[in-house]
């Protein structure tokens, strides 16, 4: 795992300043503490900073084809780097290194851009072709390794995270109102946009292909998408038991490939279904010495701490816990910064400080991650579920039941959200669920941040993605490549890399996510149950206790710290450097639990420091 940057004089007339890509390096070492390399000749420069997994002793980046005409930088694992190096070498291919970098190089040679189709991982990658005089950027299908860009004049720069990328100059800074439109609603800004204008999210499963010098009518580049998660059911579709066995043929599969590494290794493990069955999983590939890890928090009544051990003494694995207290705390402002631009999951808090206790005994950790989008794990989808026996009704009818109800039933009383969902057109369900109301900000913000927002952006283009089908297949489609890239996996990445330990995903593999993905919504919700094939699957390999346990969110005690141990970087954050972008006595009433219409008010002001403090590392603001 690694970070990786570089700039283009798409011109080719300009050399590479070494300086700049030094700059950009560094800014990553958290991402890459184990070595450091460049490459500048001509009109490209590419830098890498290494965290060794494979091939510890001759693996550096940047690497080279045998005449150093095809040059690359990787961030990643190719997971099937091995079978693809000896068909390589049955081609006639020479390797000097064990590494799967090597792989991409010599796989290129091959296949060009279409490379990217051969391998199985999760890879963020650029690759410069000499003699063509092309760049070639490329992100893994999920999106799980990320890739920004942006385009300076006649340079094009790319980086693992946006602040190398801030290190050049001429880098448009200014602040994209769309992308922090779409954050007051959903608490992360979706791609490909940033909060930033002049930079952007290379697209997941997507490559682009970058000509230096072209002539006139030659376009600069060429984008594609090479792959996209589809929910178009297999044909035939395999009954039930047959179905069961060829994902577990396929699960099992993915944890092996996952286990390959030449450092110690380990799995987080919060207790529930599908980090257990990664663990479980793990043992059955003859895995002896399993390292696990999970955390908890002071005061967390519905704590996963007894849950994790229990499994991980059933599993017999080499438990290790840790307990988050407040001092603990003081360490999430640079959690916050770290993201490079709002963002406010705060189950990015357990993430960091897993990942953290995980790093102190090994260099990678399994995740679980994943399962809910593919088996329908989510409340969202129950409710999906239950409103479609309503929707056979005429629109007026279910408006004129949805007022009456809301007027009946408060919001967060059991039922309240289902009424008010009643009346919303199927079209528009998904996008309602999504806009749950959690991160609804703008009541908060001074009226010269609210004028820009409405002034400078427009939310018809955020919105498409979350327009569609009101099924439980549709919103799983929409939630795999919105949520899941531009939240859940951005938040494993930046939380696992911040403390240099690398995350493995074996759920979302693509092999089995196309499997999973091709089953009915039957086999994976039905009753109320949610993961019921997935749960008949692994009943074989994981702790009875696991199978029936209900899905449990983390009790982190966000109230007792905002109040505590991060309420003076709160304040500084919302009404110092944030003092511009708030209104002063509403911030107040949230971070003091007066806003009695959010009963969940430390999730809001969490969305509101998040904010703050992206803000305040801004040197300007847009008004």
């Amino acid at each position: 795992m690694c970070g990786i940057a570089g700039i283009c004089d798409l011109q080719g007339e300009a050399a590479i300043d070494g300086a700049q890509l030094l700059a950009m390096a560094e800014s990553l070492r958290h991402r890459g503490p184990d070595a450091e390399g460049t490459y500048a000749r001509g009109p490209i420069g590419l830098a890498h900073r290494r965290l060794s997994i494979i091939d510890l002793a001759t693996g550096d980046q940047p690497l080279a084809n045998e005449d150093a005409s095809v040059w690359t930088v990787f961030n990643g694992e190719i997971y099937n780097h091995a079978e693809l190096r000896a068909e390589l070498i049955r081609k006639g291919h020479e390797f000097r290194t064990k590494s799967d970098t090597e792989v991409i190089v010599h796989q290129y040679e091959e296949d060009g851009a279409a490379c990217v189709e051969r391998f199985r991982g999760m890879f963020a990658f650029a690759v410069w072709d000499e003699r063509k005089k092309e760049l070639l950027l490329a992100r893994d299908r999920f999106g799980k390794k990320p890739l920004f860009v942006a385009r300076c004049g006649e340079r094009l720069a790319f980086a693992s995270e946006i602040k190398a990328l801030l290190t050049l100059p001429g880098i448009d800074r200014s602040w994209d109102a769309t992308a922090l439109r779409a954050f007051l609603v959903l608490g992360y800004i979706p791609g490909p946009r940033t909060a930033y204008r002049g930079v952007r999210k290379l697209a997941a499963g997507s490559v682009e292909t970058w000509r230096v010098g072209v002539g006139e009518g030659r376009p600069e580049s060429d984008a594609r998408i090479y792959w996209r998660p589809s929910t178009a059911l297999s044909s035939p579709v395999p009954a039930l038991e047959e179905a069961k066995a060829r994902l577990l043929e396929l699960l099992v599969e993915s944890v092996k490939l996952r286990l390959r590494s030449d450092v110690p290794l380990g799995a987080f493990l919060s207790g529930g279904l599908d980090s257990t069955s990664v663990v479980a999983l793990m043992r059955h590939c003859g895995v002896q010495d399993i390292k696990t890890f999970s955390v908890g928090f002071e005061s967390d009544e519905n704590s996963e701490l007894p849950g994790a051990a229990a499994t991980a003494a059933a599993l017999e694995t080499d438990h290790h816990s840790h307990i988050v207290t407040a001092a603990d705390a003081q360490r999430l402002a640079e959690l916050l910064r770290g993201f490079d631009e709002p963002f406010a999951d705060d189950s990015a808090i357990p993430t960091y400080f897993v990942s953290a206790l995980a790093r102190e005994h090994v260099t990678v950790a399994l995740s679980g991650d994943g399962g809910d989008e593919l088996f329908a794990g989510y409340s969202q989808y129950r409710q999906i579920q239950r409103l479609a026996t309503v929707d056979r009704l005429p629109l007026w009818l279910r408006r004129g039941l949805g007022r009456a109800g809301a007027a009946i039933v408060p919001r967060s009383a059991r039922g309240g959200r289902f009424v008010r969902e009643i009346g919303v057109p199927a079209e528009r369900r998904t996008l309602d669920l999504v806009m749950s109301g959690e991160y609804d900000l703008r009541p908060a913000l001074c009226a010269d941040f609210r004028d820009f927002l409405d002034e400078c952006g427009a939310d018809d283009a955020w919105l498409e993605p979350f327009v569609g089908e009101a099924s439980v297949a549709g919103m799983q489609l929409v939630d795999q490549r919105t949520y899941l890239v531009d939240d859940i996996l951005t938040k494993v990445d930046r939380c696992s890399m911040a403390v240099s330990l690398e995350a493995r995903v074996p759920l979302l593999d693509h092999e089995f996510a196309d499997y999973v993905n091709g089953l009915p919504t039957s086999y994976k919700l039905s009753g109320g149950v949610s993961k019921l094939i997935f749960r008949q699957a692994m009943k074989p390999f994981v702790p009875q206790a696991v199978l029936g346990r209900p899905k449990q969110g983390f009790g982190m005690p966000l109230r007792a710290w905002l109040r505590g141990p991060l309420r003076a970087f709160a304040e500084e954050s919302l009404f110092d450097s944030g003092a511009a972008l708030f209104d002063a006595p509403t911030v107040a009433g949230i971070l003091d639990g007066k806003d009695t219409g959010m009963p969940n008010w430390e999730r809001r002001a969490w969305a509101l420091l998040s904010l703050g403090a992206w803000a305040g590392e801004q040197p300007t603001r847009p008004w």
